[in-house]
This record gives structure tokens, C-alpha cells and sequence, in this order.
């Protein structure tokens, strides 16, 4: 049995800390690169793989997210069994590998499928890894800062993946080449992990960082899962990963096409007015761990309670001619959708690392994004559907809103489970 928490001794956490969150943040954006990097030319991979949009989309795109919520809930195990270094050259590697041979093998769709199986199986290890990364080199008092950076890197990889392959495509002239490009970003994080291999090890390691009330440590995982608030935490990142998949996917179609539909302010505008949200989404998740940490003293439901709240309004609002009819207005009130919007994720992830043994917040985070993610394809499907059955898109975004009401009701079921210890000396709020 363990020593009770004040009995430990007092654990030491080395500068190179923040080389390791450089790396994770990283190897992050990576990983959305290579995820996203096909999506900005599927009119021409469609045509070039003699498929229409739909099917090609469902093989390029649909196939990759569905490995990738799977290989998630693997890729905790991986993290937790082996530790991020490892778990990091392996991700990285399924992400190279396949994409450097895009060029030669990529002309055929069983091919290219193929690929984006391979790929998205390196997804997995990146998304858990980050509460292994709080969690063992991190104080408590930094561990929302590192889930709220992780947050801003996905979101920042997506936006750069939609820049640089179309810039690779006017040079290379062929998007299996300009794909293929994108693993100089694949080479970087390569670089970064190697450099957390020749570094210390994590202080974490030296001893567990959280105990189980009954004594042991066998069992903690699957105790973890008889907690409510375990299942509390899984459905708000199926919540979240909803909304961020619905309200990305539909709202850019219905500030382009015009009414009835839409609003009509035309493709160019559009795609404007989402990059505010993917802007303002970044900060916020930075701002989420501050806000945590600094301003509810690292308790989870008033923090998730706020942004859904916020987001939910602003959300609806977006359908109100006061609001789309006047652009400045529209312009604040998607900045404030996606800033309020990323709140969700980092606090569940940090309330993870902190309230959690260490040794299973690797497979628990790997269980919230794996589930998770099919609450993203869910958003998609349903808000689809609502647009096909209406016409117009203000059911679509009714449901969002909804999705974010259960949210907060979820919010309120996040408290401290009481079977395990905290994770360090320092006595914490109730969440």
C-alpha cells in the first residue's frame, strides 16, 4: 500500500517541463496537420480518384475520423504502458510513413484509404498523452495550463494545414506530393521527442501520484470507471466534440448560401467569419487552464457551466437579423462562440490529471476523446439530417445549442471522486 499523501515526499519538477509541453504542443499540431491537410483539395482528389465528393470525402476524411476514435482509447494504454517518448515515436511514425509514400502508392482510392487508416492510427497516443504529460511533470497548480495549450495546438494545426497544402499544391501540382510535404512538420516533432528522450525523466515516475482509498494499486482503472463522474466527464467531451464538429462543419454553408437557407454574405466571407471562431477557439483554450486555475480555484463546473452557457446564447444568437445583419456584430458574436466554446475540453482533461492515480490518466483521456469523437460524427449526422428535413439551418444550430444545455447539466455531476487521493501534497477545492 502506498504512504498516505502527506507522508510522501515532496516531488521536484525540473525546468525541462516546459521542453516536454513544447514537444506535446508539437507533436499536436502535427498530427491535426496531417488529419486535415487532404480536406482544402477533396475537389480535386475526388476528381483525381474518379469519385464524386461524397464518397471520396467518406474514404479520405469520414474513414480517418473513425480510426482516429479508436485508436484513441488504444493510444491510452500506449501512453500509460509505455510513456509519452515512446508513445510519441510510434505516433509519429504511422503519421510519416504512409504520408511520405502518398506520392507513389496514392492513385487509387483503396490505396489511399488504406493511408488514411494507417495515419489515423497514430492519432490515438497524441490526444491521450496529454494528462500523462500533466500528470507526471507537471505541479498541480500548472496541469489545466498544460491541457489548455494542448487545446490551442490542435485547433492552430488545423489552421496551418489548411494554408500550407494548398500553397504546396500551386507548387508541386499534385496532391499526393503537396500531402507528402507536410511531413517536414513530422520531422520537427521527430526532432523535439528525440530531445525528450535525451532529457531526465519525468518526477512523476518516481512514485504514484495518487492512491486508492481501499489500498492498492490494481483495479484503479476500472474503479475509475464505476465512477459516476468518470461517465460525467466522457459525455461532456462527447458534447463538446459534438458541437465543435456541427457548429464547424454547418454554420460556414449558412453564412454562404442566401436566404431563405442562409444569410447569403457568400463563400469568401464565410470562410472569414470561421476563422474568427478557430481564432478565438485557440485563445480560449489557453485562457481556460488561467481561468481554472486562477479564477474558480481549479473547480470544473462553474468554468464549464460558464462557457456553455456563454457559447449556447451566442450560438442562437447568430440566427437573429440584429445580430448576422450587422457584420461587425456577427464578428463578436462568433468570437465569443468559439472562445467560450473551447472552455469544455482542457477543464475535463485537467480535472483528469488532477483527481485521477497517474498511472491511468493516459488510458481515461484515451477513453474521452475515443468516445468523444463519435459524438463529433453524431453532430454531423444529426444537424444534417435537421437541414435536409427543414431546408434551412436554424434547427441545425437549435441543436447545437441544445447539445451545449446538456453540457451544462452534465457540468454539474463533475465532482472529486472520493475513492482516490489527491494527486499531490497540496490540498485542493472540491470540484
Amino acid at each position: 500500500m502506498s504512504k498516505p499523501d502527506n507522508m510522501e515526499k515532496p516531488v521536484t519538477y525540473p525546468p525541462f517541463r516546459w521542453i516536454v509541453l513544447l514537444a506535446l504542443c508539437v507533436v499536436t499540431i502535427t498530427s491535426a496537420i496531417i488529419m486535415i491537410a487532404p480536406a482544402p483539395l477533396m475537389g480535386i482528389i475526388s476528381k483525381d480518384l474518379g469519385l464524386g465528393l461524397g464518397p471520396s470525402t467518406a474514404a479520405v476524411m469520414g474513414v480517418f475520423t473513425l480510426v482516429a476514435a479508436l485508436s484513441s482509447m488504444v493510444g491510452g494504454f500506449i501512453c500509460d504502458r509505455f510513456g509519452i517518448v515512446k508513445a510519441f515515436f510510434v505516433s509519429l511514425t504511422l503519421l510519416t510513413i504512409p504520408t511520405l509514400v502518398l506520392p507513389y502508392a496514392g492513385h487509387s482510392s483503396g490505396a489511399v484509404t488504406t493511408v488514411r487508416v494507417i495515419q489515423a492510427m497514430g492519432i490515438g497516443p497524441v490526444l491521450a498523452s496529454v494528462s500523462v504529460v500533466a500528470a507526471f511533470w507537471f505541479p498541480a497548480r500548472e496541469r489545466s495550463i498544460v491541457t489548455g495549450f494542448q487545446g490551442m495546438s490542435f485547433p492552430l494545426g488545423i489552421a496551418v494545414g489548411f494554408m500550407t497544402t494548398p500553397a504546396a499544391y500551386t507548387v508541386t501540382g499534385t496532391w499526393q506530393t503537396a500531402f507528402a510535404w507536410q511531413a517536414i512538420f513530422c520531422l520537427i516533432a521527430f526532432a523535439l521527442t528525440a530531445a525528450l528522450a535525451c532529457g531526465p525523466r519525468p518526477p512523476g515516475r518516481s512514485g504514484r501520484t495518487g492512491s486508492v482509498a481501499t489500498g492498492g494499486t490494481n483495479g484503479d482503472f476500472s474503479l475509475a470507471l464505476r465512477q459516476p463522474v468518470t461517465w460525467a466527464g466522457i459525455f461532456i467531451m462527447v458534447c463538446s466534440s459534438w458541437i465543435m464538429s456541427a457548429f464547424n462543419d454547418l454554420t460556414p454553408a449558412y453564412f454562404a448560401i442566401n436566404a431563405p437557407v442562409g444569410v447569403g454574405y457568400g463563400i469568401v466571407t464565410a470562410g472569414r467569419l470561421m476563422t474568427v471562431v478557430q481564432v478565438a477557439y485557440m485563445a480560449g483554450a489557453v485562457a481556460a487552464g488561467f481561468i481554472f486555475e486562477r479564477v474558480f480555484r481549479e473547480s470544473a463546473r462553474p468554468v464549464i457551466i460558464l462557457g456553455y452557457t456563454i457559447f449556447a446564447v451566442s450560438a442562437v444568437s447568430i440566427m437573429w437579423p440584429v445580430i448576422y445583419g450587422n457584420l461587425p456584430v456577427l464578428v463578436l458574436a462568433l468570437a465569443m462562440s468559439g472562445f467560450f466554446q473551447a472552455w469544455a475540453v482542457p477543464t475535463v482533461l485537467a480535472f483528469v490529471s488532477l483527481h485521477y492515480p497517474a498511472h491511468i490518466t493516459g488510458k481515461l483521456v484515451g477513453i474521452c476523446f475515443g468516445i468523444g469523437l463519435f459524438g463529433g460524427t453524431t453532430g454531423i449526422f444529426v444537424g444534417s439530417y435537421a437541414l435536409h428535413r427543414t431546408g434551412a439551418y436554424k434547427v441545425s444550430i437549435l441543436i447545437v445549442a441544445l447539445v451545449a444545455v446538456i453540457g451544462f447539466i452534465l457540468a454539474l455531476f463533475l465532482s472529486r471522486p472520493r475513492v482516490f487521493s489527491r494527486n499531490d501534497a497540496k490540498s485542493h477545492s472540491s470540484m
